[in-house]
């Protein structure tokens, strides 16, 4: 099947492309193997789902989906992919940063990697210092490396339109999510402080550019970019991208209070105890008597949450009907994508393949 071995060239890329960055850091000195350690076990795992909504649309706009023996690792398609999931890996080692969150894919995350570094070999100063640096760094190696991989895969675009539609959403992306991550930092810090009953507003606000657009919409319209879609099919395109991003992360965040951790490996309740904004918190909030409210948000602002007080937490919004609040937007955001998946112009395989993945990213259980 093209897909599972366009994911097969995809990880050969990425492979390929850490062995030469460990040569070229190897020259310099042994101690920046350590960065090129983390970044090749990151780049090992995951849904790829950014890296198969690329490549569906792209193959859905062509006159023909191209099959195994039309891909090789020096395809376009697999290089723009293979930049979308380094893009990726760059946002997740910041993001668990700034979240403060230990553990990533049943891993410890790449701050930590670096704090037991720092611990192992008896370094002076603190180790958590020591944390933060390494992955800010390592971080922003592989911003620079998803660029340095797209911008050589776009050398061998079919045309001159194609690579500056694609350098377009390409850029429009890492501008959306480094704003919509700056907006989940400040709402984190800023929401106790705030009165004007709009949490829900901006918990959306924060979902659409943090994570439903990157992850979902710019995949779709590099992918389409790439094969030289028009205008109307990328505006099409967003009508089912934007629904189902936004599905995506409200089911991440319902996982991310209530996901079995052997499952999603991440700590039970990982968001409570980061005390994330999000729209199912925000939903529970603005229900909530007074009293119970301040309970909840004093719990929420804490950083320490012990499991008495995660279950009553989870039994808060449970009782306030979030829960059940954001399982209905999860639908109806659905649906919506669902519905303009159907009316897009492109091939029954591709429109096929893109409802297996949405239907993935609906129901999925990590």
């Amino acid at each position: 099947m093209a897909q599972d071995f366009l994911l097969d060239l995809v990880q050969t890329k990425l492979d390929a492309f850490c062995d030469q960055k460990r040569q070229e850091l190897s020259s310099i000195a042994d101690d920046l193997l350590p960065l090129i350690d983390f970044t090749q076990s990151l780049l090992s795992g995951g849904k790829r789902f950014r890296a198969l909504f690329c490549y569906w649309s792209y193959a859905s706009n062509l006159e023909t989906v191209p099959g195994s023996k039309d891909l090789t690792v020096d395809s376009p398609i697999v290089g723009v992919a293979a930049a979308l999931e380094m893009f990726h890996a760059a946002a997740l080692v910041h993001d668990d940063l700034l979240d403060q969150s230990d553990t990533r894919r049943g891993s410890p995350s790449i701050h930590k990697r670096f704090e037991d570094l720092h611990t192992r070999h008896k370094y002076v100063g603190s180790p958590e210092r020591f944390g933060v640096a390494g992955s800010v760094l390592v971080g922003d190696l592989m911003l620079a490396w998803s660029s340095e991989i797209f911008g050589e895969a776009l050398l061998h675009a079919p045309n001159e339109i194609s690579e500056s539609n694609c350098r377009t959403e390409f850029g429009k992306m890492r501008f959306e999510v480094m704003a919509g991550q700056y907006l989940d930092v400040l709402e984190e810090n800023a929401a106790p402080t705030r009165t004007d009953g709009a949490a829900v507003a901006r918990a959306n606000r924060i979902m659409l550019y943090k994570t439903a657009k990157y992850s979902l919409e710019a995949p779709l319209l590099i992918g389409a970019a790439l094969a030289g879609a028009k205008d109307k099919s990328l505006t099409s395109l967003s009508e089912f991208g934007i629904p189902l991003g936004m599905a995506f992360q409200l089911r991440d965040d319902v996982l991310g209070v209530f996901g079995d951790p052997e499952v999603t490996g991440k700590p039970a309740g990982d968001d409570l105890r980061e005390g994330k904004r999000t729209v199912l918190i925000a939903l529970t909030l603005e229900t909530l008597p007074g009293s119970v409210a301040r309970i909840f948000e004093e719990l929420l602002t804490s950083g320490e949450i012990d499991d008495n007080q995660l279950e009553f937490m989870r039994a808060t919004i449970t009782d306030s009907k979030a829960l059940e609040k954001t399982e209905r937007l999860i639908s109806e955001h659905s649906l919506r994508s669902v519905e303009a998946l159907a009316s897009l112009e492109i091939s029954d395989q591709g429109r096929k393949a893109l409802a297996t993945l949405a239907d993935q990213v609906i129901n999925r259980a990590k």
